[in-house]
């Protein structure tokens, strides 16, 4: 739909007019499948094409996530489009179950306060025209350091891209950003995605902060002027923060930086200025800083471990990336698109039985999507035939699965019954505990993560002081 089109009030009084069961009849009619569902991803209407495209009746579609259908992956990402942008998506879909592939255009479809109230997608086996793709990727991917594809945002979940969503509005200002999250979640990507997003020219440069000694982690960010220590080269060394000049330095693990590291950090945030190790000589920089930490770093400041002055600093804008476990109806997009990569990459023609599916969406993946990525492209290399099978799975892992021997009998997962063990724990403390710090205090987590919980497990949750 045009979105600069009004229709005359004659045209809506003719609309008006003609009974429900016209619309009804044309819609029923239909060769291309047309879906509708809420913001949540809630299927409220399909026709009867889609029979022909998921083996599945209307009747057994409506009400349940869009998710629990579209069993595989679609290029590009179309939730970026839909959430982010609300605009229309253009997009090519792989079917697993079916090994078949679709195309959808969706129109997200917008109340007055510009919330999506509703996407409106038709489905057909074949496009009209060879339409272009990359439509929706626009100029962000013109930045030639950086490539957009390697960034895996691929979600189902409203929620989710709600987080992203949040995340590209403030990349367009100059606000602090701080990621948190346990490892493997996807940080380094979305701050990937915060510097594409933005203003910024140069380069992105990233550093994690545990990874390097202390001694050398002051020069790595920093550089040295020549000579300034035993071994140093005379030409002296360009630190990332120069590097990143005009463009966006990643700090993560930034709860390990040691505490002289982060003066020195907080006078380049301040003032836009540094002194190299061994220099008499100031430089000034326009560096971005994102950082990003695994870590609870409000019990760092509390002990003393982490500079509350600095925290304030690059905390100003706080976003939680969730763990994979806690995104369950998005482990098969991104397994899915791991698989084709990475067939792709070792020209291999690698698929996924049912089993090896229902597996990954119940193991719990501590190492979140890194574990996941990392088991996918295992899997591709080493495993033999063309299918991906439960005997496919490393030792570890399937000394893993005789742990819980029935969790696929039963009918209740591994995460559900974690899920529900959680809230039962969740809603208990919060009975006992009236505030969120004591509520953090008790179940031993951060009063972010706390207030986290309390809005996910608790549904009647009465307006209480934070005490933050």
């Amino acid at each position: 739909m045009d979105k600069k089109y009004k229709p005359s009030k004659e045209y809506l009084a003719y609309l008006d007019s003609l009974p429900k069961s016209f619309f009804v009849t044309v819609l029923e009619n239909s060769y291309n499948e047309h879906i509708v569902y809420d913001a949540d991803g809630k299927i409220l209407y399909v026709n009867p094409a889609c029979i022909r495209h998921y083996g599945l009746k209307p009747e057994e579609m409506i009400n349940r996530n869009n998710a629990d259908v579209y069993q595989g992956y679609w290029t590009p990402p179309g939730l970026d489009v839909f959430y982010v942008k609300k605009d229309t998506a253009f997009l090519r879909q792989y079917f697993i179950p079916s090994d078949s592939v679709f195309y959808t255009i969706g129109v997200p479809v917008l109340n007055e306060e510009q919330d999506i109230e509703m996407i409106i997608g038709t489905v057909q086996e074949e496009p009209v025209k060879e339409w272009d793709v990359d439509y929706n990727k626009k100029s962000r991917t013109s930045k030639s350091h950086f490539k957009s594809e390697e960034i895996p945002l691929i979600s189902v979940s409203y929620q989710y891209w709600k987080i992203v969503s949040e995340l590209k509005e403030v990349s367009e200002s100059t606000i602090p950003i701080m990621l948190l999250g346990e490892s493997g979640t996807g940080k380094t990507y979305m701050a990937k995605y915060i510097h594409e997003n933005s203003h910024k020219e140069g380069l992105f440069m990233a550093l994690n902060c545990a990874a390097i000694p202390e001694a050398l982690l002051e020069s790595e960010l920093f550089g040295y002027a020549g000579g300034a220590f035993t071994g140093a080269s005379k030409a002296g060394k360009v630190g990332l923060i120069e590097m990143a000049n005009e463009g966006t330095l990643f700090l993560d693990e930034i709860g390990d930086m040691p505490l002289s590291i982060q003066a020195k950090l907080l006078d380049v945030i301040e003032n836009k200025r540094y002194l190299p190790v061994g220099s008499t000589k100031m430089k000034y920089v326009n560096t971005r800083i994102i950082t990003a930490t695994n870590k609870d770093i409000d019990q760092l400041v509390a002990e003393g471990e982490f500079r509350e002055d600095l925290y304030w600093r690059i905390c100003t804008f706080k976003a939680i990336i969730p763990p994979l476990r806690e995104r369950v109806k998005d482990i098969l997009p991104l397994a899915t698109f791991f698989l084709k990569n990475f067939n792709l990459s070792y020209n291999k023609s690698k698929r996924f039985s049912k089993e090896i599916i229902s597996f990954f969406q119940e193991y719990p993946w501590p190492g979140n999507i890194r574990q996941l990525k990392n088991l996918i492209e295992r899997l591709v290399v080493t495993g033999r035939g063309n299918e991906i099978s439960m005997k496919s799975l490393p030792d570890y892992l399937l000394e893993e699965t005789k742990r819980f021997p029935d969790y696929q009998k039963s009918g209740v997962g591994f995460n559900k019954r974690v899920d529900a063990f959680k809230k039962e724990l969740v809603q208990k403390a919060y009975e006992q505990y009236p505030t969120i710090r004591k509520l953090a205090q008790a179940l031993e987590v951060s009063p972010t993560t706390a207030q986290r919980l309390v809005e996910k497990y608790c549904k009647e949750v009465s307006e209480r002081s934070s005490e933050m």
